[in-house]
Formats: structure tokens, sequence, C-alpha cells
């Protein structure tokens, strides 16, 4: 896949709508260190397999995220 300024801005808003739907208050979400890296990577492999609509992108990404996220621990009864 070639590199070109459209395909950058595609793949950051995808990104970018991806992270602001993860990172909300009260969810337990994985690192921002490993999760940017974990992002980008599968945002650019989506799009290497020929996903280049923005919407698909960031579903998928989030999706990703949401997959590597550790399960919420129960809580404990009163």
């Amino acid at each position: 896949m070639e590199t070109d300024p459209e395909m950058t801005r595609l793949l950051a808003r995808a990104f970018d709508r991806a992270w602001d739907r993860y990172y909300r208050p009260g969810r337990v979400t994985i690192a921002p260190d490993v999760a940017r890296p974990a992002l980008a990577n599968h945002l650019v492999e989506m799009a290497k397999e020929g996903t280049l609509e923005e919407g698909a992108l960031a579903a998928g990404g989030l999706l990703h995220l949401i997959s590597l996220t550790p399960e919420q621990p129960p809580t404990a009864a009163p």
C-alpha cells in the first residue's frame, strides 16, 4: 500500500474516532501506550486489506481495542 497524504488523513481521522469512542469515563481500558500502536497497526492492516471507508475503519478499530481490553472484574455483592 502506497502512503499518500489523503490515506494518512483518512487513517488519522479513523484513529481519532475509534480512540474517542473507546476512552470513556468509567470504562476499563488498556494502557494508552499499548493501545495507540495496537490501534494504528490494526487500522493500517485494515486499509491494506481494502477497507478504505472512514466509518468502517473507525468501527473496526474500536472493536479491536475492545477485544484487547481485559474483562472488568465482577463487583463484590454487599
